[in-house]
């Protein structure tokens, strides 16, 4: 496939958070840095489902993939005028780890100056992550975990994300990343139940049961699972795909999934009762195995969720502080999770009080 790619200087200040606030946000507070603008463009796989490719900032003029040259740059000139620095989430809009020489270039550069400052950061991916093995002292003295996206099995991937690496590759880099040392979490999102009841019939859940083995089986130590928050119009496409497959299903769609603005962002899901069935069958079946579970936003914490856990992914990944001109350690106590853990502490880790809230953090706060 012929690539036009546009490689252009970031010119806006990229350190911000999730957009989420109130109670039920459930995302620890972290630094979104995006390799690419959002859109259809930007990114290869063109899932079905895609959250980015119908944000209101998503449209794109030009017809190729711009890819930040200056990234790197950006996010280093930004570190050095913090005193906190929160963990990174790096590209949320589009697959950092796509087959593009330009973007992995951008984000081995950058993931060079996180490893070098020594903060922490994730990749949230359905590629190929080990190029970063070539990065100098990857991942750094900062936290780190990797993230792959698996949707379901072979038949799900070909019918949600075709142009996504396949079922075998994504379980490659689940087994790159446990080899390594690395700590790894799979996303099994969405579970769309139409879909995959009008592949698989009621024996379903067995063959979600299957691709959790061999999640499990690869290194994978937690599991984040959602239904799914579409737009009208992708809602329209999904019902459309269930129904080629099988018309008693798609019309249940049609019914299963309605609007619904209960959680931190409004959008088409499932009904909340089966939601909260298919939740809790879920984390039986990732206990089973070994591994830990969350519900990505649409519960709270408490109803599906394996106790104990700091936030949604799991893994420590806490705030950084200054201890050089050009060095960072993470925060001992520290989860980044800072309107659950250290709501209502006068001391808390980071020795920041105002941060302890669930709206998004302003940079002018960590500095």
């Amino acid at each position: 496939m012929d690539l036009h790619v546009i490689e252009r200087e970031r010119r806006s200040p990229t350190l911000h958070d999730f957009p989420y606030r109130g109670e039920r946000r459930k995302c620890y507070h972290k630094w979104i840095v995006n390799v690419t603008p959002p859109g259809r463009e930007q990114c290869l796989h063109s899932c079905l489902y895609c959250y980015a490719r119908d944000a209101i900032y998503s449209h794109n003029k030009e017809k190729g993939m711009v890819v930040y040259s200056n990234l790197a740059d950006m996010v280093e000139k930004e570190l050095s005028s913090l005193a906190l620095c929160p963990p990174l989430s790096i590209s949320n809009v589009t697959d950092p780890c796509q087959d593009v020489p330009e973007l992995r270039k951008a984000v081995a550069d950058l993931v060079s100056v996180l490893t070098r400052w020594g903060v922490s950061f994730h990749i949230i991916t359905k590629g190929d992550p080990s190029f970063l093995s070539e990065v100098e002292g990857f991942p750094g003295n900062g936290h780190f975990f990797l993230a792959v996206t698996i949707e379901g099995p072979p038949q799900i991937l070909d019918s949600l994300s075709p142009g996504a690496p396949h079922y075998e590759r994504r379980l490659a880099s689940l087994r790159w990343a446990s080899m390594s040392g690395l700590p790894v979490l799979v996303r099994v999102d969405p579970v769309i139940p139409p879909l995959w009841r009008s592949l698989f019939g009621e024996s379903w859940l067995d063959r979600m049961g299957e691709v959790l083995d061999d999640c499990a089986s690869a290194g994978a130590e937690h599991v984040v699972t959602s239904t799914g928050r579409f737009t009208s119009s992708t809602l329209a496409d999904l019902k459309d795909l269930v129904r080629s497959i099988s018309p008693a299903e798609g019309e249940l769609m049609g019914r299963e999934y309605s609007f619904d603005r209960s959680s931190t962002a409004s959008g088409y899901m499932l009904q909340p009762s089966s939601r909260l069935a298919l939740h809790l069958e879920m984390r039986r079946a990732a206990e089973e195995r070994g591994m830990t579970y969350a519900a990505c936003q649409e519960l709270m914490p408490g109803q599906a969720d394996t106790p104990g856990l700091p936030h949604c992914e799991a893994f420590p990944m806490p705030f950084s502080r200054r201890t050089g001109p050009r060095s960072f350690e993470p925060i001992a106590g520290c989860t980044s999770n800072c309107h659950v853990s250290c709501y209502g502490l006068s001391s808390p880790p980071c020795g920041r009080p105002e941060l302890a809230r669930p709206e998004p953090f302003k940079p002018s706060m960590l500095k």
